[in-house]
């Protein structure tokens, strides 16, 4: 693997850095960000995901996760020998074991229902229970995206988000993509998770996964999470010490929290504002009417930004990975493009298919996106494509 990690890594960076002419107004070459507001439609109803899954919270653990586990416990089994792969390359024979040492006290650290759910998964699939947890806590730090919401000109609101994960992960030069990133969309379910025969919210994530990283309630709120970039060492090794303190909550559970238990958009924001995480984190928080993005330390709010339709180009907001008030790093610069995108689709253009035209421009479309989804928050349709970034991408 060391031999052909930097080989692939330079591939995949733009032909200017790596020695070919620079040009002042494009120093990306024929890597540069590009928006396809203007292009013709991509959104092709044969590509949009179908199946789903309902996971039937009346009930017992075992019987719930069954049908995940049959289907997908090989798989998931395959995303973990992934990142063992790169745990060795990184930390030498010893690290992997190191790590499921630490694993060892942490499921019965968990809340419930997570506590039970995972212990189901692994009976049910055969994978070493300390394996399936650290691939739970594994998301918890590991992803980078796009989220964005936008209201139209005749105030429908629309939330798209391109989760990208797996960068780093193994190069497969046959597929020319991280090799987790593939395994991932191997792994990309829909739920629909239900409780006394009702429906209470649509949700995209991971097989093995019991938190979530997309979902919509219908008529209610939709939300979707980026990870904020930054150490929780500290805090997770305060877990494994200590457990969960009062009031603690790993971030991809709560997602799945606020979901179950919170009906309306007021009681979500409240919660996402006041909790306190393990990991720091942006909120997309959409709306029937709005939308906010809640910049979240491990015990405080940092910041907040709300749709305004008032102020110009304030009928979206966009979230990276990146602070309000910092530029993205050079060779991550996803936040530029993707406003540059929007403000070129316009308001009078955001429908489902112009936003999808957005998170299928590059680089907020680059070789670690497993996912688009464009939820509509009135109706609660959720449409799910999986993405491919055809070369030349980073």
């Amino acid at each position: 693997i060391r031999s052909v990690m930097l080989p692939f890594i330079l591939l995949i960076l733009p032909a200017a850095l790596i020695g070919a002419p620079l040009s002042y107004d494009n120093p990306w070459g024929e890597y540069a960000p590009t928006c396809l507001a203007d292009e013709p439609s991509l959104w092709d109803e044969s590509r949009i995901e179908t199946k789903w899954y309902t996971i039937n919270l009346d009930l017992e653990e075992h019987e719930r996760w069954r049908e995940i586990a049959t289907e997908f416990g090989p798989r998931m089994q395959s995303a973990i020998d992934v990142v063992k792969t790169m745990v060795d390359w990184v930390g030498g024979e010893d690290a992997w074991g190191a790590l499921l040492d630490l694993m060892t006290s942490a499921p019965d650290m968990l809340t419930e229902p997570y506590k039970s759910e995972i212990k189901a998964i692994a009976d049910l699939t055969g994978i070493q229970l300390e394996q399936l947890t650290l691939l739970n806590l594994f998301y918890e730090i590991a992803q980078a995206c796009t989220s964005l919401v936008a209201i139209d000109e005749h105030g429908k609101t629309f939330h798209g988000r391109n989760l990208d994960f797996g960068l780093w992960f193994v190069w497969n030069p046959t597929e020319h993509t991280w090799e987790l990133t593939r395994k991932l969309k191997d792994l990309m379910v829909q739920y629909e998770f239900k409780k006394n025969d009702k429906l209470l919210f649509k949700a995209v994530t991971f097989a093995g996964h019991l938190g979530l990283l997309t979902a919509v309630r219908p008529g209610a709120f939709s939300v979707s999470v980026n990870t904020r970039f930054g150490t929780s060492t500290d805090f997770l090794t305060n877990f494994f010490l200590n457990g969960l303190q009062s009031d603690q909550q790993f971030v991809l559970y709560a997602l799945r929290d606020i979901m179950t238990n919170c009906e309306t958009f007021e009681q979500a924001k409240t919660y996402l504002e006041t909790e306190q995480f393990l990991a720091r984190a942006y909120f997309t928080l959409g709306s029937v009417d709005g939308a906010v993005i809640i910049t979240r330390a491990y015990t405080t709010m940092d910041h907040e930004a709300v749709i305004d339709t008032k102020q110009p180009n304030g009928w979206y907001v966009l979230e990276t990975n990146y602070d309000w008030n910092e530029d993205d790093i050079f060779l991550d610069d996803r936040t530029k493009p993707g406003n540059k995108c929007m403000q070129q689709l316009g308001r009078h253009r955001v429908t489902k298919e112009g936003i999808f035209q957005v998170m299928s421009s590059k680089q907020n479309l680059n070789k670690s996106t497993v996912y688009t989804v464009i939820m509509e928050i009135a109706t609660g349709a959720l449409y799910t494509f999986k993405q491919e970034c055809s070369d030349p991408c980073w």
